[in-house]
């Protein structure tokens, strides 16, 4: 009985042991790979730009708020678990959206090493590509967003002047919109100015406006009530036509604006400027 004993105690003892010895070979592979990875692969600095957002390449997302942004500077510098310099801000361009939201583009130098096998960029030992989502903290402040460019030179920028109009508009908010008027990003660089306004009156005049459920009004005969007004507006409106001078980059076809929009004859476009946002409709594409 003894002696059965000692033989399961042993295997036991043996199962254990080899085991052990598996997971401490593994974390030594582990451990070895790193290291590897680490000490043998060239790196280097490229220049890269980042477009601050919370969402996929091919889905927008949510812009940040202006807290989110405003302490981005240029000179920040991000480290790794070893204290190693890993990425440096080198430009931040901000710029407002509607409400308290704000758009970023943040361009750095970062630290990366080439894999020859898959002909591509390695950061922080996975691959770095145009379009795919980076995470980057600046000591208290975290960077999260979409590469759009890598080991490429600046942008160059091109001054459009378009003629874009608004229909349809309250005297007060037609004649808020003034020439000299500018969309500036954070370092004070203009996007876009208003060179000229012309005010017209609208054909649309003295019209009947509604307030409330469209679908009770339709069927109200069904239903003998609903619920909402109908008044008529008084006095004319303003149609607003500006031509503005804006910052653009080229693409191959097109030029578009700083926030994405193609400059197109009958593209919708956003202005923000200090005083006032306009969202209008390009009219002309005037050089």
């Amino acid at each position: 009985m003894q002696s059965i004993i000692h033989k399961i105690k042993k295997f036991k003892f043996k199962k254990v042991y080899y085991f052990d010895l598996f997971v401490v070979l593994v974390i030594f592979s582990i451990i070895s790979i790193f290291l590897y990875n680490r000490f043998t692969k060239k790196s280097l600095w490229i220049d890269a730009q980042i477009q601050v957002s919370d969402g996929e390449l091919w889905w927008r997302g949510d812009d940040p708020p202006f807290w989110f942004l405003n302490d981005l500077k240029s000179g920040m510098i991000a480290r790794n678990s070893f204290g190693e310099e890993i990425a440096k801000i080198t430009d931040v361009e901000i710029y407002s959206n509607e409400g308290i939201y704000k758009q970023a583009n943040v361009k750095l130098k970062l630290k990366v090493s080439f894999d020859k096998t898959r002909d591509t960029y390695l950061y922080n030992f996975q691959p770095i590509q145009k379009g795919k989502p980076i995470d980057l903290a600046f000591g208290s402040n975290n960077v999260s967003g979409l590469v759009v460019s890598l080991g490429s030179q600046s942008e160059e920028r091109f001054e459009k002047r378009i003629k874009v109009k608004m229909q349809y508009l309250d005297d007060w908010l037609a004649e808020a919109y003034q020439v000299g008027m500018e969309m500036k990003d954070s370092k004070g660089r203009s996007l876009a100015r208003i060179d000229s306004v012309s005010l017209d009156e609208s054909k649309l005049d003295n019209s009947i406006m509604f307030e409330g459920n469209l679908s009770l009004l339709n069927n109200q005969s069904k239903k003998g009530k609903w619920e909402g007004k109908l008044y008529q507006r008084q006095g004319q409106l303003k149609d607003a036509i500006l031509e503005i001078s804006l910052s653009t980059f080229k693409e191959e076809d097109f030029y578009r604006f700083v926030d994405g929009t193609p400059i197109k004859i009958g593209n919708e476009i956003n202005f923000y400027f200090s005083e006032i946002s306009a969202k209008a409709k390009i009219m002309e594409i005037i050089e």
